[in-house]
């Protein structure tokens, strides 16, 4: 049985989702050691997710209840939904770290930030159990 937000499938797309943003901008940022090591991360949960799809191969993929919903078309929407809110959250985050340590921070920017940062989240939540239930 897979948990949530530890090792059910949603879990670990958004992981490698998230990972590869953050390889993203350590290599961006030319901060080599630190990419490599989001290289292996990601390497890793690439083994962990395949092993999680084979066991929707072989119809042993377990998350709480069990249901029979695979539907191929709300994955691929919920898959992009969710990468859309995880890069919302990284540009919410980076938008608002920029106001703080300017020289003349904008109160309004940091506001629209949080927000931005909230609603993301949320989805984010919405879509990786929306995922599992898919799944299961």
């Amino acid at each position: 049985m897979r948990i949530t937000n530890i090792n059910a499938i949603s879990a670990l797309i958004d992981r490698l989702i998230t990972e590869n943003i953050k390889l993203f901008f350590f290599e961006k940022d030319g901060k080599k050691d630190n990419a490599i090591h989001q290289a292996g991360v990601i390497v890793y949960i690439k083994e962990e997710l395949k092993v999680a799809l084979k066991e929707v191969a072989d119809d042993r993929y377990r998350f709480k209840g069990e249901r029979r919903t695979f539907d191929e078309n709300a994955i691929v929407e919920e898959l992009e939904q969710l990468t859309f809110n995880d890069i919302n959250i990284g540009e919410a985050d980076r938008a608002r770290l920029a106001e703080v340590i300017s020289d003349d921070p904008n109160l309004e920017i940091m506001i629209q930030g949080e927000k931005l940062l909230r609603k993301s989240n949320e989805g984010r939540s919405a879509n990786k159990n929306k995922l599992d239930e898919l799944f299961s």
